[in-house]
């Protein structure tokens, strides 16, 4: 599933490339980076990684944080426990990504209401 999922944005997303290169009149080999800047458009895979995070926001009540396991204030207390991964198809698996994303966020970030 997520293999076939990866494959589908991969597809949509090289779709999306050529329709903002259409809209814009450019040459089919000039970057995107600048012109979703310019189109205010989010990438796929951005939109992806935010809907991600936005789930675990959401559903966060089965992770752990790291201060479950000790009470030593460290900086990374208030991060998800990652779990191990012994497969790939595992790492790439909405939770585990989703954690891992999570964690990267800034603290203001992570403090926002819904």
């Amino acid at each position: 599933m997520v293999f076939f999922f990866r494959e589908v944005t991969h597809k949509v997303f090289k779709l999306q490339k050529k329709v903002v290169r259409l809209i814009c009149n450019v040459n089919r080999k000039t970057p995107c980076r600048e012109l979703f800047r310019t189109m205010s458009i989010l990438p796929v895979p951005r939109v992806y990684k935010m809907e991600t995070v936005y789930y675990i926001k959401l559903n966060n009540e089965g992770l752990k944080q790291n201060s479950a396991i000790h009470d030593y204030k460290t900086r990374h207390r208030l991060d998800f426990q990652t779990q191990f991964c012994g497969t790939d198809i595992f790492k790439k698996t909405v939770n585990n990504l989703g954690t891992k994303l999570h964690n990267k966020l800034p603290n203001y970030l992570r403090n926002l209401e819904n």
